[in-house]
């Protein structure tokens, strides 16, 4: 098989990827909040589904989310299909990909009480479809390189695919976006007002330093360094772009901490740099884990049930949330495993940073201890296991 074929090919997963994260992200936005009315629907059903039968003339807002929503699944589509197909055969089923895709979506929302499907929602959205649509065939006649090109390996680990969800779902979920600049300037506002804190700097620089790794890992040498910062950049952007999302003071601390160390690691060669990274963020997660080190002469009790603060709804604010807690778990098993410790030792490693740091929050008020972080290494270990096969390898860096 030619390079080219071989680029093109992996070019097609990889937007495959993209799409399915995109349709997962468009669900979770249009039916959020998530709270499923089945009699509601039944209602409906046995009325026809009146709501999609009616033109409701939507907001202006809603008629930019609309018309722009679709556009990247009327993009993608055309690009994973086989290119061997006729261009306008792609582009109809491009369009009819996001109008079943809606249709479905405007369907559901007869079962949640706080949306409102209308006819006018469809159009819109199948307009938007089309217009992506459009783009990919006319971006087809440019001469533009594989997306493939900028990776170091062909093969993409689905590790390293889950860290990249993770990451970006932590920054926008649950993906419903503050278009009115009122309330992006209250967003800052918000942001402006809050205190760093150690830990959570320390949590937000060894996420950071996850991040540089993945991102390494993925991309080519050259490539690097633009599409690491304009990933920083647009986290960060995300963090005030998006409804129930805040711009803390730790994670722009971390970030601009975090650069320098990258620098230098970067100056190592990409296996050399795994083992000395996986040290740092140890001692990154032991900060994090044990700030704002006032200890008190009791212990409280530790929550032996995983993700019980989920359950019973208690907050750890001097920590990262739920999604930031996963990735840099994941992502720090992940590094172990490429260091020079191995992912036995290295998981080892961090499962005794993890032990140490939630035997000691029980006497730290401010904290929660229980054992959410040690059961993800645990399975952060065996994905990385039965995940990270060898690769086609491209690129050096």
């Amino acid at each position: 098989m030619r390079d080219s074929d071989s680029y093109a090919a992996a070019s097609r997963r990889i937007q495959a990827w993209m799409l399915g994260a995109w349709v997962l992200l468009v669900l979770s936005a249009s039916l959020y909040p998530f709270t499923v009315d089945p009699a509601r629907f039944a209602d409906a059903a046995a009325g026809g589904f009146t709501g999609l039968r009616e033109w409701r003339t939507p907001s202006q807002r809603d008629l930019l989310v609309n018309l722009l929503v679709y556009v990247p699944v009327g993009l993608l589509v055309p690009l994973v299909l086989d290119p061997r197909r006729a261009a306008a055969r792609r582009w109809l089923q491009a369009i009819g990909s996001g109008a079943l895709l809606s249709f479905g979506i405007e369907l559901l929302q007869h079962a949640i009480r706080a949306r409102v499907p209308s006819l006018a929602d469809w159009v819109l959205n199948v307009a938007s479809t089309a217009i992506g649509a459009t783009l990919a065939l006319l971006a087809a006649w440019l001469p533009v390189r594989p997306l493939a090109t900028r990776l170091r390996r062909l093969n993409v680990s689905p590790a390293l695919g889950l860290l990249l969800a993770l990451w970006f779902a932590a920054h926008a979920a649950p993906f419903l976006p503050r278009l009115r600049p009122g309330r992006v300037q209250g967003a800052i506002e918000a942001s402006l007002a809050l205190s760093p804190s150690v830990g959570g700097i320390a949590a937000w620089f060894a996420a950071y330093l996850v991040l540089s790794a993945v991102m390494r890992t993925l991309f080519r040498r050259e490539t690097f360094w633009p599409l690491f910062l304009g990933t920083v950049a647009a986290s960060l952007a995300s963090r005030l772009l998006f409804v129930g999302q805040t711009l803390t003071p730790d994670e722009l601390a971390a970030a601009a901490l975090a650069l320098p160390v990258i620098w230098r690691l970067r100056r190592r060669t990409h296996a050399a740099s795994r083992t000395p990274l996986l040290g740092i963020v140890c001692v990154a997660l032991l900060v994090a884990g044990l700030a704002p080190f006032e200890f008190s002469a009791s212990a409280q009790p530790v929550s032996w049930a995983p993700f019980a603060g989920l359950v019973d709804g208690r907050v750890d604010e001097l920590y990262l949330g739920t999604l930031d807690r996963l990735f840099v778990a994941i992502g720090a098993v992940w590094i172990a495993a490429g260091s020079a410790l191995g992912a036995g030792l290295g998981t080892l490693l961090l499962l005794g940073v993890g032990t140490v740091t939630e035997v000691a929050q029980a006497w730290l008020p401010a904290r929660v201890p229980d054992t959410t972080d040690l059961v993800v290494m645990i399975l952060a270990a065996i994905l990385v296991r039965i995940s990270e096969r060898p690769g086609l390898r491209v690129g050096a860096g």
